[in-house]
């Protein structure tokens, strides 16, 4: 790939786009239409769009955090955010047309209230700690993103082969600690993840890009023209005139769209703990205890371990359970082994199917 070039264009100080769609079905029975994911609390105290805009701060002040959702969830996020950013900072789309549509609108809409410069884009649902490590990266890959003509995504040093991830090949050094993206290999074969967090050369690809809005309108207008209108005609549409153009819009992912196609992308590498919690499993990978179990509310535990927990108003008690999720809602319960938390979409299309919607 060719070399991010330098600039010295001076920047407005950055601002950040949570991305907080999906359900997050693979989380029911918590999840559900009216409560998605970005909404729960996995542990408890903050939910994970909240954790995700308390460790921007105060690198990204609160005024300058944008969060785009769906706006059918509007009532929803709205109570949820309410003196948390600004109310005219959660962006809605009419409908969910992917994530190079949610970036490119939420970005144009970014522009169109605070001029351009910097914007730090990131999913709501990750796992990552410590915090103040997790600034520290940011505020290196901004200093980049405004040194240099080029797409800054950040890159995890895998601790294991994990077949379920996506992966960036990294070359040449390009700054201080930051790298080249020469390929990127998403959700290999295990025998491959194996190989490629052996041999070295390869980071876990977590999902944010740190780019210049100028930068981005350039590179959206030589890869894929064909989405211009989402960062430059419809931030000034509204009503049913978005939603118009907004159902004529049909891309895939910002990543096979923009960044696997530009020849402009740099890595900062990252050492804190990071974790795509996409389901049960992933939750126990990211937040078991020392005695490996996730626990939330009142459980009590018998010769039981490697558990995932979450009792409501009432005591839950486990004897002689190992490597289950056990979850209680309220209205339904899940008892389930952890390995089989990936296949909850079977759950909701079983639920569905007689006639159950008031759990989904």
């Amino acid at each position: 790939m060719k070399r991010g070039g330098e600039t010295t264009a001076k920047v407005r100080a950055p601002a950040a786009l949570i991305i907080a769609g999906g359900q997050g079905t693979r989380f029911w029975p918590l999840s559900r239409s009216n409560r998605p994911k970005p909404l729960l609390s996995m542990d408890g105290r903050r939910t994970l769009l909240g954790e995700t805009i308390a460790r921007l701060q105060p690198l990204i002040p609160r005024d300058r955090i944008f969060v785009i959702a769906a706006a059918q969830r509007a009532v929803q996020f709205r109570r949820a955010l309410r003196g948390v950013i600004p109310a005219r900072n959660l962006i809605l789309e009419p409908q969910g047309r992917g994530t190079a549509v949610a970036i490119a609108y939420g970005i144009g809409v970014i522009e169109a209230r605070i001029g351009p410069g910097v914007v730090a884009v990131m999913p709501s649902d990750h796992y990552v700690s410590p915090a103040g490590e997790f600034r520290r990266t940011l505020r290196q890959a901004i200093k980049i993103a405004g040194r240099h003509a080029a797409i800054v995504m950040i890159g995890i040093r895998p601790t294991r082969a994990e077949p379920g991830y996506g992966y960036q090949q990294i070359g040449s050094a390009v700054d201080d600690g930051a790298y080249e993206v020469e390929a990127f290999v998403e959700k290999p074969a295990p025998a491959r993840a194996a190989e490629m967090v052996r041999g070295g050369g390869f980071l876990w690809n977590a999902g944010m890009f740190i780019m210049r809005t100028p930068m981005l309108a350039a590179e959206i207008a030589k890869n894929c023209p064909r989405l211009e209108p989402a960062m430059r005609e419809l931030p000034s549409l509204r009503g049913a005139k978005l939603a118009a153009a907004y159902n004529d819009l049909n891309f895939d992912s910002f990543d096979r769209e923009i960044v696997e196609k530009s020849g402009r992308v740099i890595s900062v590498q990252a050492d804190f703990r990071w974790h795509d919690v996409g389901s049960w499993q992933g939750l126990w990978e990211a937040l078991k205890d020392r005695s490996g179990n996730v626990l939330t509310g009142p459980v009590v535990m018998i010769d039981s371990e490697a558990v995932v927990a979450r009792a409501g108003d009432r005591p839950m008690v486990l004897l002689g359970m190992k490597d289950v999720v056990a979850i209680d809602a309220g209205d339904a319960i899940l008892i389930a082994q952890r390995s089989h938390s990936q296949e909850l979409r079977r759950v909701v299309d079983e639920l569905r199917g007689r006639g159950l919607q008031r759990l989904l």
